[in-house]
């Protein structure tokens, strides 16, 4: 049931092309049969990917805030020698970046254009994907059908000297047409749950000798770059780094739509290649698009209060333990053939964490009926595939969490702390329950992708060790300050 309602909610949010509000929400839900109380539908908005913005009191999906919008890219040599074009990071924040791109749909004049798989340069590859970031381009580039037969994790993630890549078929663009390297394809959303997009080959202007030739269409590109540096700004300073670059780019283009999204629009790419004021930069161990050549912060305008500590709030701190990390826990605990759930308990908080008796006795019981309900069905031989990169995880789960919890704890406000260090850490934290999130759901998958999974452990291993020393130093400092001599 459950899971029906999930699809169903999931259905709504990617389909929706208009705003709406919680009561339209919840009405067409009952019409698929699904009865959602105020607050159920008020938790389905909020926790959804599909819901980024709220207007004149309305929710509006990313269906809504994109199909039927202008955005460009120009045709690299490449491509033209390939007669194709690869989406890559051009297509984001339009569509849904979580799409494989080579289920896309390319239409042109209404009728549909075939894909194409062409054989590229490793460094075209990368430029193509950029925008997903320098720790992301890789993984999206091997996720590419056209990459099946090339195991990335059994060459540390280094892609070959020569990728293939697939994309849209302009045989009859180039071939027919003369399209030719540097000339524009201007694309729209028709579908954005089903991933159909429209193309409309723009060629420029040359005069007899090839010589591109200088028209009003350049001159609104021009001005399209400053009206996106605006906007990227303007997002910086409100919303931060965000959780992503495409989320940057989702609230730099909804801020400005009808301008940024104009028919004689630039692309980002290109608006990066020539900016003096911003570019991709390090956050942590991601990118982020930031001002050129500062670091992105963890914390400024856009979250200082939040990121403010009440001392009287630390004593009540709960230590929450997500039922996923509990059951990965436990079937380590199987694996391992121990039988002292109080030790289990020990091990699972941080050291510095105290529980009280009480405390003790009911995350106790908690963890005794888990442990009863994978029990049952626990099978030692079945669990053997996984359970050592299991184990792995699980290690660095609680380095990640202890210091976690020392820095959150600690008398030191966050701004004290040194920022890059402090964002890796939220980063590390994010990525290691991902990564026993998807252990626990799906074993089998994590199985067949051990051997990636361990090179990403042992890096994040790297990255937690260059930034604990400089975490814990302001940890002592503050504690040192905080002893009364009598």
């Amino acid at each position: 049931m459950q899971f029906s309602e999930d699809l169903a909610v999931d259905d709504f949010f990617r389909s929706r092309k208009t705003p709406f509000t919680l009561k339209d929400f919840t009405r067409e839900m009952g019409l698929r049969g699904f009865s959602l109380s105020q607050r159920e539908g008020e938790s389905y908005i909020a926790e959804s990917p599909y819901v980024s913005w709220v207007e004149d009191g309305k929710f509006v999906t990313r269906a809504a805030a994109f199909t039927g919008r202008f955005f460009s890219f120009n045709l690299t040599a490449e491509e033209v020698k390939n007669k194709m074009f690869v989406p890559g990071s051009r297509f984001i924040p339009f569509v849904d970046e979580m799409q494989n791109s080579a289920s896309w749909t390319y239409v042109y004049n209404g009728k549909k254009v075939p894909h194409a798989v062409g054989l590229f340069r490793k460094e075209t590859a990368l430029d193509l994907y950029v925008l997903y970031g320098e720790e992301y381009e890789v993984q999206y580039i091997g996720a590419d059908p056209a990459m099946s037969g090339i195991d990335l994790a059994a060459c540390d993630f280094e892609l070959p000297p020569q990728v293939f890549l697939t994309g849209c078929d302009l045989s009859q663009f180039i071939e027919g047409d003369g399209l030719k390297a540097g000339d524009r394809i201007v694309c729209r959303v028709l579908d954005w749950d089903k991933g159909e997009i429209e193309i409309f080959p723009q060629q420029r202007r040359r005069d007899d000798d090839g010589i591109v030739q200088i028209g009003d269409a350049d001159c609104e590109r021009a001005a399209w770059g400053e009206a996106l540096e605006e906007s990227l700004m303007e997002v910086f300073e409100r919303e931060g780094p965000c959780a992503t670059i495409e989320e940057q780019l989702a609230f730099a283009f909804y801020e400005r739509i009808d301008e940024l999204c104009s028919f004689n629009c630039d692309s980002v790419e290109n608006y990066l290649l020539h900016s003096k004021k911003i570019g991709l930069e390090f956050f942590g161990v991601e990118t982020r698009l930031w001002y050129k050549g500062q670091d992105v912060p963890a914390v400024g305008k856009w979250n200082k209060n939040d990121m403010k500590k009440d001392p009287g709030d630390l004593r009540n701190l709960k230590f929450k333990i997500p039922e996923y990390i509990l059951d990965n826990f436990l079937r380590d605990f199987k694996y391992k053939k121990q039988t002292d759930l109080a030790v289990l308990l020990e091990t699972m908080f941080p050291d510095n964490f105290a529980l009280t008796a009480d405390e003790k006795q009911y995350v106790l019981l908690r963890i005794a009926s888990r442990h009863a309900i994978i029990s049952k069905d626990y099978n030692y031989f079945a669990d053997y595939p996984v359970a050592e990169i299991r184990s792995e995880a699980l290690k660095l789960y609680q380095q990640v969490c202890s210091l976690v919890y020392d820095v959150e704890t600690s008398s030191a406000n966050f701004d004290k702390f040194p920022q890059n260090e402090l964002v890796i850490l939220s980063q590390l934290f994010g990525h290691i329950n991902r990564i026993l999130e998807s252990i626990d759901s799906n074993p089998d998958a994590a199985a067949e992708d051990k051997g990636t999974l361990s090179l990403s452990l042992e890096g994040m291993g790297y990255n937690f060790e260059d930034i604990e020393g400089a975490l814990r130093s302001v940890i002592e400092t503050e504690k040192i300050k905080s002893i009364t001599i009598v």
